[in-house]
């Protein structure tokens, strides 16, 4: 039986909101330049940074079994809340040490892996903890609850919103030295909400009774046994409990599709922001990471929106049934993919969108995620037997566990640029190997997205040597290539005591330099290959020609960002037709919950 109905909400959610709020632009502002900090700085390759990203992500989904499992037994959720905090405050200042040490790779991953670590732990206690306290501040049955997680949703959102830009505004300058200052801000986020929490939390989270919620169970056994009231012996799962649990538990199977393709914003979107994005507007170039913003600017914009749609509709009696609006989320979804692949049809290499396309297929994507995220968020609190409530909360992240370590693996097929030929001059100046190397020279620490792609190459020259491209002591001979070092290749005499910051050059254009008639004649025209020529004292020496890398998923090729795009929308759009056959079975062992 449902209680009375009550007007406005109580001050422990406006808290929570706040917490929540906070904790969020931690955790987003990371985000939104670790891929980035990946690619560009520590100079690892779009595949593998693509990996330690959904490896990352997908595990600070996965510890929140045991932070819902420690705060149901033991600690209760406050202190799970303040030691999570803790701990990710740490986190985000290891991160600002490992940036600060960008240039020096052997103690920089180290020390990120570290923080990475603490930041997986500390979510862990967090997120679960204070996700089901928001449903503890109403009585059972209040039909608040809905809007209350609505409006803590918008606070998660409020928090992604402004991350990007702040943390993005000091980190993503182009220059790799100072990803440090947004993971500064990051963790300076953190500290905030934490101390917020430990001020209020005696205040206002409490019951509309007046009792404290979050506390230890052994806090709730002593009250129950001052007030004579017998403990009541542990009772097993009745069928309803034991249906509604399985209804979880297939609703957060079909959310991983959801999760794979969206969480794609944070690592292969990023990258295809930062490289193939139209991002000039009005004599400016958008930051990459600020396009992580868009989301939680939408989010924001029209969550009340979808408020009070969903009540409309419920007045109505024809507001759709979570597993049904879950259908039409992640039909959007696959919506925006249809859009953002339209866009790349055809692309060359060195073609760019408008980032309107971008920002259309985002918009479209926060339509899906109003539909799914909140929604699921209401439905397992309703679903779940209040002694289990955390951990059923937790076992809803592992949507996100699956989702975004597959999104990880999905984000390292998008095509980049490798090298397809190295072509030097006919008289024999250098050898290929020769030219990587004055390459790689001449590109280290240049943030240049086929940087990698040449050091890659180089490498493969050097396997029969049993070595690698040592990226420490080529700052040390960058420096000197910059300022006084001599160069000795072969018998290039020009190579020779040359300052090669104002006499070597990487060309972007075929007719800067005078190239080889067969080079032109047979890569000028081809969008599908870039050329890129290097010249020493206005001679060129050689050049080195780039193609799409090739991957493939389960026989499907992909060498191009259509294809790549192709993936998402049969995976979303596969899975919201499976889950529109299955919504009825669903909604039977919900038992009447909506």
């Amino acid at each position: 039986m449902e209680n009375t109905p009550q007007k406005g909400h109580p001050k422990g959610l406006y808290l929570l909101f706040t917490v929540e709020m906070w904790e969020r632009f931690s955790y987003y502002g990371m985000r939104a330049i670790f891929i980035l900090y990946l690619t560009k700085a520590l100079l690892i390759d779009a595949k593998a940074a693509g990996g330690i990203f959904g490896t990352y992500t997908s595990l600070v989904y996965l510890t929140p079994l045991l932070g819902g499992f420690i705060a149901d037994r033991y600690w209760g959720n406050r202190r799970a809340i303040l030691v999570g905090g803790i701990l990710m405050a740490i986190a985000q200042f290891l991160m600002f040490f490992s940036a600060s040490m960008y240039d020096h790779t052997a103690t920089a991953i180290p020390v990120m892996y570290v923080a990475l670590g603490f930041l997986i732990l500390g979510n862990g206690f967090f997120k679960p903890n204070i996700s089901s306290m928001v449903g503890s501040l109403y009585p059972k049955g209040d039909s608040r609850i809905d809007s209350a997680y609505t409006i803590f949703y918008m606070g998660i959102n409020a928090g992604a919103l402004v991350a990007p830009l702040v943390c993005g505004g000091f980190g993503d300058t182009g220059a790799a030295a100072d990803f440090k200052y947004g993971f500064l801000a990051a963790g300076i986020g953190m500290v905030v909400g934490t101390i917020i929490m430990v001020m209020y939390q005696a205040r206002y989270l409490v019951t509309p009774e007046g009792e404290p919620i979050g506390m230890k169970p052994s806090f709730y056994r002593k009250e129950r046994a001052s007030q004579g009231i017998e403990e009541e012996p542990q009772k097993g799962l009745t069928k309803i409990e034991r249906d509604r649990i399985i209804a979880i538990f297939i609703i957060t199977s079909f959310v991983i599709a959801f999760w794979a393709a969206f969480e794609q914003a944070g690592a292969s979107l990023t990258i295809f922001a930062d490289q193939n994005t139209d991002r000039e507007i009005f004599g400016a170039t958008v930051p990459a990471s600020f396009f992580q913003s868009i989301n939680p600017i939408f989010i924001v914009a029209f969550a009340p929106l979808f408020s009070v749609m969903w009540s409309a509709l419920s007045r109505r009696k024809r507001e759709p049934s979570s597993p049904m609006k879950m259908v039409w989320g992640l039909a959007i979804l696959a919506l925006g993919y249809v859009l953002i692949a339209f866009s790349v049809k055809g692309m060359g290499m060195e073609d760019k969108i408008s980032m309107f396309f971008l920002i259309g297929m985002y918009f479209l994507h926060t339509c899906g995620e109003l539909a799914i995220s909140p929604v699921g968020l209401s439905v397992v609190n309703k679903l779940s037997p209040k002694r289990f409530a955390s951990m059923m909360m937790a076992v809803f992240f592992l949507s996100s566990v699956v989702g975004n370590f597959t999104a990880g693996l999905f984000s390292g097929l998008i095509p980049q640029p490798i090298v397809k030929e190295v072509i030097v001059a006919k008289d024999g100046a250098m050898s290929k190997k020769e030219l990587l190397e004055t390459t790689a020279m001449l590109m280290n620490k240049s943030e240049n997205p086929m940087e990698a792609a040449v050091i890659g190459a180089y490498e493969e020259q050097l396997k029969g040597e049993g070595k690698k491209f040592n990226r420490e002591k080529m700052d040390a001979a960058d420096t000197l290539y910059k300022k006084q070092a001599t160069y000795v290749s072969g018998d290039l005499a020009e190579a020779k005591n040359v300052v090669f910051a104002d006499r070597m050059t990487f060309k972007d254009s075929l007719s800067e330099v005078s190239l080889q008639a067969d080079i032109t004649k047979k890569f000028n025209k081809n969008k599908n290959v870039i050329v890129r020529n290097i010249t020493v004292d206005g001679e060129h020496v050689g050049a080195i020609v780039f193609e799409n890398s090739e991957n493939s998923l389960f026989g499907f090729k992909i060498n191009t960002l259509y294809a790549f795009f192709i993936i998402f929308i049969f995976m979303s759009g596969a899975t919201s037709v499976l889950l529109f056959l299955l919504h009825k079975r669903v909604e039977k062992l919900m038992h009447g919950i909506r």
